[in-house]
């Protein structure tokens, strides 16, 4: 619960924020399109893959891309989006960063400009549409384990409220029967209400703070959609519409009618009649024409091999497998340490895996730094220092808070999921080794000896060189309390005494051999 408030509380702040940016912004506007044609350079940024969520590192590589443009005073920035929406937090992060671009920004949802993706495409300067494409639904949600859950302004609780006013009244029959029930069981059944009671107290305030919470975020939420609609003039309501699924619209008032509990969604030409959007094209000659940029160098800027690796290194699939085999690779070596293939795949692949998140900007080299630091205190415990202390679990503690670190804080949610599936998995896989792969290998065949020393061939555990001793009598050369020593023969013998102790001197005589143990008895 504790987490949902601080999320909820990261996201208002950062909504604030945002607020005050966009006023700024709106306060000093940027030279756009005029209706003479412009000369200079048009970056155009296309999406690079069909139809899929936003993405950090998507959001940083456009931030590189604002930032030369800044750099070579370009005309404008055209980026492409196909999205189907995703975490509000990185669409956030894209309006902040559009909103302090000094570059003037098109967003060209070629088609679909869904949740997050209509949330970013406010915040660009001008709105552009494929004629076959979509705008809207930008109502949030939280995804939690119970399940997914729309994060509204009503609350629709109280409608079960009277069938719990009807269960909490007892019938004729029931007021009857506790009549006759006995006074210890009324008492126990006065105890089981007091405490359901709390606990109905402690779900009504623990829903209660919930709304709050909720409430705290969408007023922040649905004041930058405002404010958003407000810097483009675009229709506030309708704007709003597409986010809270209670706002109503009428034909009279706002052009479009939309009576449903439902987050509003527009056709292009729906979205270009109400202003949402401001042109409608097929391609991106369509636009640069109605943009009047024909005269423009367009340079199209695509990832380099290197950006395309890094992105595909900070993909939360991928970190998790990298992680997977980090951990799989150290632990065979930890078992059978000679430095081989094992050893240098789980290093190469926790360093691939802190190296794509330090590349994509998510996190500095510190996570990379303290991971070296627990493998270390880790070896030395394995190592150096017998059994398993504060050493080792300090180690085992560093190397989990670099994992969580990569991701960055904003990334947190992300990081519990991919870490712990990815621990799970490890975890599974080291007992499949362990149990199954690992016995029956080549090379665990070459160091574990399987040969057997029996009896039956000549081998046993002691020889048993002092059974003549039986019945050899001798002094006790030390008190036996049972234990202690003896001198037989002139021979010195570690034995135990049979009955009482026995003092220094006395008489004694062997009773029993029995492998390395010799009983005495006082004669």
């Amino acid at each position: 619960m504790m987490n949902k408030f601080k999320n909820l509380i990261t996201f208002t702040l950062t909504l604030a924020v945002l607020c005050g940016s966009i006023l700024l912004s709106a306060a000093a506007q940027k030279t756009l399109f005029t209706e003479v044609p412009a000369e200079g350079t048009v970056y155009f940024v296309p999406q690079f893959s069909d139809f899929k969520e936003i993405s950090s590192q998507d959001m940083l590589f456009l931030k590189k891309t604002l930032r030369r443009a800044e750099k070579n005073k370009v005309k404008a920035v055209i980026f492409e989006m196909d999205t189907p929406g995703g975490r509000i937090d990185v669409a956030l992060e894209y309006v902040s960063m559009l909103l302090k671009s000094k570059v003037p920004t098109v967003a060209y949802l070629n088609p679909q400009g869904i949740s997050a993706g209509m949330i970013i495409a406010l915040a660009a300067d001008r709105i552009a549409i494929n004629p076959n494409g979509v705008i809207g639904d930008a109502m949030p949600i939280q995804i939690r384990p119970d399940g997914i859950k729309p994060v509204t302004e009503k609350d629709k609780a109280e409608k079960d409220k009277p069938e719990k006013d009807n269960k909490d009244k007892k019938t004729d029959k029931d007021k009857q029967d506790d009549l006759y029930t006995p006074v210890v069981e009324k008492v126990l059944k006065e105890i089981q209400k007091l405490k359901g009671s709390d606990k109905d107290k402690d779900k009504d305030q623990e829903t209660e703070d919930s709304k709050l919470a909720d409430q705290k975020f969408l007023t922040v939420f649905f004041k930058v959609l405002e404010v958003l609609a407000q810097k483009n003039d675009r229709p506030e309501k309708i704007v709003r519409a597409m986010a809270d699924p209670y706002q109503r619209l009428t034909l009279k008032e706002d052009g479009i009618e939309h009576q449903k509990t439902s987050p509003l969604t527009l056709s292009a030409a729906e979205a270009k009649k109400m202003k949402v959007v401001d042109f409608t094209c097929s391609g991106k000659e369509d636009l640069l024409k109605q943009l009047n940029l024909t005269n423009c160098t367009i340079e199209t800027v695509i990832k380099s091999p290197t950006e395309q690796i890094i992105s595909f290194l900070a993909h939360p699939a991928v970190s998790g497998l990298l992680l997977i085999l980090g951990i799989l690779g150290l632990y065979v070596e930890i078992q059978h340490p000679h430095f081989g293939v094992s050893g240098v795949l789980g290093l190469t692949a926790l360093t691939l895996f802190f190296l794509g998140h330090v590349a994509s900007g998510a996190s500095d080299w510190g996570p990379m730094v303290i991971c070296f630091v627990g493998l270390l205190l880790l070896l030395i415990e394995i190592f150096l220092i017998p059994g398993f202390g504060i050493i080792g679990i300090l180690g085992i503690s560093c190397i989990m808070i670099s994992f969580f670190a990569a991701f960055g804080m904003e990334n947190i949610e992300s990081a519990i999921s991919v870490i712990s599936i990815s621990l799970l998995v490890a975890s599974t896989l080291i007992i499949l080794l362990t149990i199954y792969i690992l016995p029956k290998s080549t090379i665990f065949k070459k160091i574990m000896l399987t040969t057997q020393n029996t009896n039956t061939d000549g081998f046993a555990s002691h020889v048993n060189n002092d059974v003549e001793l039986l019945h050899k009598r001798g002094v006790a050369y030390s008190t036996l309390r049972p234990a202690g020593s003896v001198e037989v023969d002139g021979k010195r013998y570690d034995v135990v005494a049979d009955g009482d102790f026995i003092q220094q001197g006395e008489a004694i005589e062997v009773t029993k051999v029995d492998g390395l143990k010799i009983t005495v008895k006082r004669v």
